[in-house]
């Protein structure tokens, strides 16, 4: 009889043995296709590396775009309102005469043709 028990004993042990084995089997593959289904797509590093790539392009055009605007709106303040040295050089540079007074009223009081001052 003990040799039937023991032989009960060992197949029970056999069953555990066999079944642990099983999920020892089974553990790894779950974990190994858990670590390859993180690397290729957990990861993602091709995708990072591209999201990176466009986050700079576009970080690049928004100040393209900003110094752009930026320009236009100095350019459109500066043709609002021109700078005094702007103006002056306008009436330097061109020659502007006075309106002249009849030769009557001329010859009297004895002035010729004037230029604005600076001129």
């Amino acid at each position: 009889m003990e040799q039937v028990q023991q032989t009960e004993a060992e197949a029970l042990r056999d069953r555990l043995w066999t079944f642990a084995q099983w999920g020892v089997i089974g553990l790894v593959v779950f974990m190994a296709g858990l670590f390859l289904g993180y690397q290729l797509w957990g990861q993602a590093t091709k995708l990072q590396a591209q999201v990176e790539d466009l986050t700079d392009k576009v970080q690049s055009v928004v100040k393209e775009r900003d110094t752009e605007r930026s320009r236009i709106t100095l350019i459109e303040r500066d043709k609002m309102s021109p700078s005094i040295d702007t103006l002056s050089g306008i009436f330097s540079s061109a020659r502007i005469f006075r309106p002249t007074p009849s030769r009557s009223s001329a010859a009297r009081s004895g002035t010729r043709w004037s230029k604005p001052p600076g001129g």
